[in-house]
């Protein structure tokens, strides 16, 4: 009777363990993958912001995500087709109570543009032109971009026409605020930076280096003694031809969610790249102003004109404001 209360005690046996190894493999440890999860295990990497990638950042009203990535839908479904003629399937009407469903979901929200965004181009490989992806950060989001669509050329031209912009009927978004393109991604480190700096760099700036007094010294006593060798002739006809002239630059770092580039060190990096006996530093009227975008493990780095404070770094909220402010102006005048 004493006895009749109590459990039972296990077997005894391999038959508990076996049941609790079982368990343990649960998962796709101990399962073979299904075509469904390749495809899943696939799109969540193509959904995430990768190294060697391109695209554009872009910053929206604080809550207003779901919002601002329609509005991108349709703003980068149209220039696609007017720069590149990609062709892209935009429903802009929403479906009887669609907006109640996806109001406050971004990502049923990213996912209803990817139709007019993914666009197939002929003559390439078929692949997504533009993919927009969800960043675990309020107000930001990153649309990756693959060619012909080029970030700078892409962005200059929807932030001209925004800065020509008068009407109120010519507004093309209400909740987008910065358009900030990347042309080259790498990993967070300064060894990651430094390659694709001097990847997005090398077309405008001379990457022999920071030169130091000495540098200077040495190539200006070793330059005459090439041209004596060289010949008169060759030195009379590299005289007549003066240098070309460098560039002057500004660096525009941006970092979020990363703890070790730090603003000081990607500055230095970057700038130890850049000739600077050629290319001065001008951070009042640059030529060309170096944007660097580091965010979580990824940095990504692009050279626009010198105008971009003048554009309003890029900001589609303030030029559309600054559009429709000189009108008025002219009108009271």
């Amino acid at each position: 009777m004493t006895g009749s209360g109590k459990r039972k005690d296990a077997p005894i046996g391999g038959g508990g363990a076996q049941q609790a190894k079982k368990k343990k493999a649960g998962g796709n440890a101990g399962k073979w993958k299904t075509p469904h999860h390749m495809a899943k295990a696939a799109n969540n990497q193509e959904s995430s912001l990768q190294a060697g990638e391109s695209g554009i950042w872009v910053t929206c009203a604080r809550h207003q995500e779901s919002k601002a990535a329609r509005e991108i839908g349709v703003l980068f479904a149209e220039y696609a087709d007017k720069m590149y003629g990609i062709k892209g399937v935009h429903d802009a009407e929403k479906k009887e109570g669609e907006e109640d469903e996806d109001e406050d979901d971004i990502e049923a929200a990213i996912k209803k543009e990817v139709e007019a965004l993914n666009a197939n181009r002929k003559g390439t490989d078929g692949g997504h032109n533009m993919t927009p992806l969800k960043m675990n950060v309020d107000c930001l989001m990153f649309v990756k971009t693959k060619p012909p669509i080029d970030p700078v050329a892409f962005v200059r031209r929807i932030v001209e026409d925004a800065k020509s912009a008068k009407e109120t009927g010519q507004m093309k978004c209400r909740y987008v605020n910065r358009l900030t393109p990347v042309s080259v991604t790498g990993k967070a480190t300064e060894q990651g930076l430094e390659g694709v700096a001097r990847e997005a760099l090398a077309p405008f700036f001379d990457l022999t280096g920071k030169k130091t007094d000495v540098d200077q010294s040495t190539e200006a006593a070793a330059k005459p003694a090439a041209e004596t060798e060289a010949g008169s002739e060759k030195a009379s006809n590299e005289n007549a031809q003066p240098a070309e002239k460098g560039f002057t630059f500004a660096i525009r770092p941006s970092v979020r969610n990363n703890s070790s580039l730090k603003r000081d060190i990607v500055i230095n990096t970057i700038a130890g790249l850049i000739n600077n006996k050629r290319h001065k530093v001008n951070l009042t009227s640059p030529d060309k102003v170096i944007l660097v975008d580091v965010y979580q493990k990824v940095c990504g780095v692009s050279v626009v004109d010198g105008d971009w404070e003048e554009f309003k770094r890029y900001n589609l909220t303030e030029l559309y404001g600054q559009g429709q402010g000189s009108k008025e102006k002219k009108e009271k005048e």
